[in-house]
């Protein structure tokens, strides 16, 4: 929609982005703009600002000086959870403007949700807040409709849930959506992602140990048990790409549990993968495994 604006438009608008920082929109647009009158401006970024509320407050109490300090046509790109902050917090500011709402087709929206969820978890898009919005987002809108999703598509997006459950923080509920997930790819058999869900699924459990430190070895002992079900998968599926991408994680679990003959053996296994499929910090990580594990067997050994 940015783009067919800026080809339909008589005059040069410009463009600019709040970082995510920003206390105050006013201020903000000035500093950016300087002494520069443009005849039109376009700003991105508010979805993405951390203490929107404060934002939005001082906006609507300095109403008057967007009027007598911007001459030209200020378009705010939000999405729908702003918007309604917008209504609800900056009264006043919100009286002089024009909401024009974008509804996407449906088909649309499913292919958006289809595409995204499946390069999340072909590993070409990392997840970050930002993204998982805008699929919940997609989602809610579907819903609205009361479209009925397929079910790999209901289960690709209880994978997404779970990523933005994990990125809050809300473990329990990222392993529970998680878990639905997994349960779909075991049915249909789809080992890449019954892998990448258990990759994730031991990750959570790894935050949980860090989080609970006094008796957490229960915590790291689920971690390893998804993690080695992980690789497992991936060998079976021979993808030994994978394997070698997530093996370095398995081996900090393993150092964490002073699991050291364990440790040893992964790292014959993890090597020799490494200098095919990793990066020389993958490596490097080995020789320390090794190294550690060496170590704490002649330590053993002595005593």
């Amino acid at each position: 929609m940015v783009e067919r604006l800026r080809q339909l438009s008589p005059v040069q608008i410009r463009e600019i982005t709040l970082p995510a920082s920003v206390k105050t929109l006013y201020t903000n647009i000035r500093e950016q703009l300087l002494d520069e009158q443009p005849p039109a401006l376009m700003v991105f970024g508010l979805e993405s600002v951390k203490d929107i509320d404060t934002v939005l407050k001082s906006a609507n109490q300095v109403r008057e000086e967007f009027r007598k300090n911007f001459p030209f046509p200020i378009l705010l790109w939000v999405n729908d959870q702003v918007l309604q902050k917008f209504i609800r917090l900056a009264t006043d500011l919100e009286n002089w403007a024009t909401i024009i709402e974008f509804e996407n087709p449906t088909d649309e929206l499913v292919n958006f949700l289809q595409q995204k969820t499946d390069e999340i978890f072909a590993g070409d898009v990392t997840p970050n807040s930002q993204i998982c919005r805008e699929l919940e987002t997609a989602r809610q809108d579907l819903h609205s409709r009361q479209e009925v999703f397929e079910p790999a598509l209901q289960a690709s997006l209880e994978f997404v849930l779970g990523l933005n459950d994990y990125l809050h923080d809300q473990i329990d509920a990222a392993l529970a959506h998680y878990q639905q997930s997994l349960s779909f790819w075991q049915q249909i058999n789809y080992l890449e992602r019954q892998g990448i869900l258990l990759v994730n699924i031991a990750l959570a459990y790894e935050r949980q140990a860090e989080k609970y430190q006094v008796d957490n070895i229960r915590y790291w002992q689920e971690a390893r048990n998804y993690l080695q079900q992980a690789i497992e998968i991936f060998e079976q599926a021979q993808r030994s790409d994978l394997v070698a991408k997530h093996i370095t994680k398995l081996g900090e679990v393993l150092r964490h549990l002073q699991a050291w003959s364990e440790l040893q053996n992964l790292v014959e296994k993890s090597l020799p993968l490494h200098q095919n499929y990793g990066t020389s910090l993958q490596l490097a990580k080995d020789y320390g495994f090794f190294g550690r594990s060496s170590l704490a067997a002649v330590t053993l050994g002595r005593s």
